[in-house]
């Protein structure tokens, strides 16, 4: 019986070092969000999981619970520290990732940006939503088409160093500046990651300038902000909201009117380029102009020069279709 007992222990010992050694096998890609706890970043993380799950890739989502760049570096510095194979940073200070890029390299890893690059840097790639150039002008040509080529715009964004938010709002300016001159957009406000801040950043808008138009949000957190203090003072149909949100984050407020549409794109796809993303660069797998990812419809175009790796054009929700998505 001692004998069995024995077999039957080391049996048992020789499955559980075959299992290590199965899930060190495993390669692992992390996403580092700028927050946690939004549903935007909330749905790149299911993207994330649904890729990990088909492409026998372990994901790992660890993140900020605020919009703080230097917590931010230090988890991605964390990450490095454990030897994850690939990691993706949706970037909060471009100026400061370099020698977080250089420490991943010095080990092997592959380290990318997804959501908000850092091109500067020597990220490996970037995983790009829409253009930086598609998005800003997508939301200026829109907004125009409520509130006319004549209008005031403010505009309420997040944290101040976050790159494709500044980039948005450089090619908001750009597309006003070239085709609709008489456009008025107001210098942007920054509210950090909270709706709060931006609901109180919005109402002093409204109340300096009587003759505003509309407002911006270009956070996905400061959606609800911007959205709230229209209501609040009373002003839908007289101020016309919009920003880059999800369905599910704008659909309440532009089915009351305070929203006139969002633009935005499917995260959970976001999410799902990026770990194959990541999977591509741990296989040394070179990326192609034009690529196939399993489960999109259309192939994924690689800019090689910019080294971007670009998801496809933003998408407009308005009373219309918002019913239509769940994200």
């Amino acid at each position: 019986m001692l004998k069995h007992l024995a077999r039957a222990l080391a049996a048992s010992a020789i499955l559980a070092v075959a299992t290590a050694a199965m899930a060190q096998d495993k390669p692992k890609v992390a996403f580092v969000p700028q927050l946690i706890g939004i549903p935007y970043f909330n749905a790149m993380e299911a993207g994330g999981k649904k890729a990990g799950a088909d492409l026998g890739v372990d994901f790992v989502y660890t993140g900020p619970v605020d919009a703080n760049p230097i917590d931010q570096l230090q988890i991605v510095q964390n990450l490095i520290d454990q030897g994850v194979n690939a990691i993706s940073v949706s970037v909060l200070d471009a100026s400061s990732i370099a020698p977080v890029v250089q420490a991943a390299e010095a080990k092997g890893i592959k380290l990318f940006t997804s959501d908000s690059d850092a091109p500067d840097s020597g990220r490996a790639v970037y995983v790009a939503q829409a253009t930086d150039e598609g998005l800003g002008y997508a939301i200026v040509d829109e907004l125009v088409k409520k509130v006319g080529e004549d209008a005031k715009v403010g505009i309420v964004s997040g944290e101040a160093t976050a790159t494709n938010l500044n980039a948005w709002i450089g090619f908001m300016k750009k597309r006003a500046a070239e085709k609709y001159p008489k456009l008025v957009l107001l210098e942007p406000q920054f509210a950090g990651g909270t709706a709060q801040r931006a609901a109180q950043i919005s109402s002093d808008l409204i109340a300096a300038n009587p003759d505003l138009k509309a407002l911006i949000a270009v956070a996905s957190s400061t959606c609800p902000g911007v959205a709230q203090a229209i209501e609040t003072a009373g002003k839908i149909g007289k101020v016309i909201g919009t920003g880059y949100c999800s369905p599910n984050t704008a659909r309440s407020y532009i089915k009351s009117g305070a929203f006139g549409f969002s633009v935005l794109w499917d995260p959970s796809q976001l999410g799902y380029l990026t770990v194959w993303a990541g999977k591509q660069l741990i296989d040394g797998k070179k990326l192609e102009a034009s690529n196939t990812v399993p489960g999109f419809a259309e192939p994924v175009t690689y800019d090689a020069e910019k080294g971007i790796l670009l998801l496809g054009p933003p998408a407009i929700f308005t009373a219309e279709n918002v019913d239509k998505f769940d994200f």
